[in-house]
Order: C-alpha cells, then sequence, then structure tokens
C-alpha cells in the first residue's frame, strides 16, 4: 500500500476515535445524570410527610375510647 494511504487511515483513525470516545463518555455521564435526577424526584416524594399525618397533627389529644371497664383507655 502507498504511504499517502496510510496517512489517510491514520488520519481518520486519529479523527474517529476521539470523537467515538467522547460520545461514549457523553453517554455513560447522561445515564448518570438521569439516575441522578430520578432521585431526586423519588426522594421529594418519599421525605414528604402522609396526609393523614397533616389531617392528625391538629388533634393534640387522642380520642377517648369506652370500653366496658369502667375505666376510659386513652389511645396514645
Amino acid at each position: 500500500m502507498p504511504i499517502s494511504l496510510w496517512v489517510t487511515v491514520g488520519l481518520v483513525a486519529f479523527l474517529a476515535l476521539p470523537l467515538l470516545v467522547s460520545l461514549v463518555v457523553a453517554r455513560i455521564l447522561g445515564t448518570i445524570g438521569r439516575q441522578v435526577s430520578e432521585l431526586y424526584e423519588m426522594e421529594a416524594w418519599s421525605s414528604t410527610p402522609p396526609t393523614r399525618a397533616l389531617e392528625d397533627a391538629g388533634d393534640e389529644q387522642p380520642q377517648e375510647v369506652a370500653t366496658k371497664r369502667r375505666a376510659v383507655i386513652r389511645l396514645r
């Protein structure tokens, strides 16, 4: 093969290889970024208090429950 063909192949490989490597790295970083954003989204959902807890927060004392005994047992 002539030397000019080898130079052309080397030049193409020199330019194409970094391009392919950068595309692979960009894909990996994109996947990591997507997973991190999903974690932040799930954290927002998991850290909010349930709506029942917000409704119960207004009740300072639990309701009394009458039993067959004379004494009234208070739920805690």
